[in-house]
């Protein structure tokens, strides 16, 4: 049986769900994690210490680390070994935190040609070169402190 206007009404529907999906997927991508400081974390580049820098991470996602070095800024996905250049524009000032994106599939990664990552004891150490300037970063995180 073929009603009036039930043509018009699903072609509603659908343009409705349509524009829900976008959205969703538009919020998904808008989302903005809580970068915090890292304490006791040290940074060296090229086996020398560095006048700016900081190391910040998300509460939820220990694989990611925000490191600013100079006026460089990188994500860096430690379960993937991939660095991300950012830009510090992207981040906005919340008290001491910065509320900014995660790299998603757009995000060109940074050439490396060398990854390391260990334990030292009562941090990890993660040594990244990067292919373009032959730079070699040098990270130490504590480990977060478990009490008993």
């Amino acid at each position: 049986m073929n009603r009036p206007g039930f043509g018009i009404l699903a072609s509603a529907a659908l343009v409705a769900l349509l524009l829900l999906a976008a959205a969703a997927s538009a919020g998904a991508r808008d989302k903005k994690l809580i970068w915090k400081p890292v304490n006791q974390a040290l940074l060296k580049l090229n086996n020398h210490p560095v006048k700016t820098w900081d190391v910040l991470q998300p509460d939820k996602n220990k694989n990611l680390v925000l490191v600013q070095v100079l006026r460089d800024w990188y994500i860096l996905n430690l379960k993937e070994k991939r660095a991300y250049k950012v830009e510090r524009k992207d981040f906005e000032t919340r008290g001491e935190n910065l509320a900014g994106p995660e790299p998603d599939k757009h995000t060109p990664a940074v050439k490396t040609n060398g990854w390391d990552s260990h334990d030292i004891g009562p941090a990890q150490q993660i040594t990244i070169r990067f292919a373009e300037t032959g730079d070699v970063l040098a990270i130490e995180l504590p480990h977060p402190l478990v009490v008993y």
